[in-house]
């Protein structure tokens, strides 16, 4: 065992373990004893982090999910054109899950069966947290004039739903391993979803209505009166 690592430095090191051993075997066939050695650490300090297998491969997931929100974050966080921010966080969503996860993708499959019942759970926190994400993004928008829409929230609950279709856990091994595909179908996802959301530009030349300013002085029935008169 390494003594000298942290806390946080020795949890990584278990969590780099079982990602690299899941690059060559399934997950239910890798052991605490596998992960232990592979990590460098005693099988009890893995116990010391992680409950069990399963605690193990959801908290793996767990960290690929919080690196993507941390990117999807500073996205949101970094300023510009709202819709160009929304489009980016949309693609990136996608495309960051699926660069963490490449190297054990054939593995993939296995350990979301294995973690199910814990993972769904999680991953209805996971998917609240990036839909207020995106919340705040369309609702910034609205207030700059850039998108329109009724509510921030379900559109973002909207958006998010459509492109989890791209998410790893909805791919099959195959799709995994054609990123280049995936990413022109995620992009094209985007682009038609911003469509729905961004607020149509005046036609050129096209003058907004103005209302009449009202005329100092008498009254129009006076006016046309005096006129008539003279």
């Amino acid at each position: 065992m390494n003594g000298s690592r942290g806390n946080g430095e020795t949890r990584e090191a278990i969590l780099d373990a079982t990602d690299r051993l899941l690059t060559t075997r399934g997950f239910r066939s890798v052991t605490m004893d596998d992960i232990a050695g592979e990590a460098g650490v005693s099988r009890r300090t893995v116990y010391m982090y992680f409950p069990s297998k399963e605690e193990v491969g959801l908290s793996s997931i767990d960290r690929v999910v919080a690196q993507t929100y941390a990117r999807l974050a500073a996205l949101a966080g970094g300023g510009g054109d709202p819709a160009e921010v929304l489009r980016a966080v949309l693609i990136e969503r996608v495309l960051r899950r699926l660069d963490s996860v490449s190297a054990y993708r054939q593995s993939l499959d296995e350990l979301f069966e294995a973690v199910r019942p814990g993972y769904m759970a999680r991953r209805t926190a996971h998917m609240e947290r990036e839909v207020a994400l995106v919340a705040g993004i369309l609702a910034a928008g609205v207030a700059c004039g850039r998108f329109e829409l009724e509510d921030a929230a379900a559109t973002a609950s909207t958006l998010v739903k459509a492109t989890n279709a791209f998410l790893p856990y909805s791919l099959s091994v195959a799709e995994l391993g054609e990123r280049a595909k995936v990413e022109v179908e995620v992009r094209r996802m985007a682009a038609l979803l911003l469509k729905s959301v961004v607020a149509p530009e005046p036609r050129r030349g096209a003058k907004r209505p103005t209302r009449a300013k009202p005329t100092r002085g008498k009254p129009a029935r006076a006016r046309a009166r005096t006129r008539g008169a003279k």
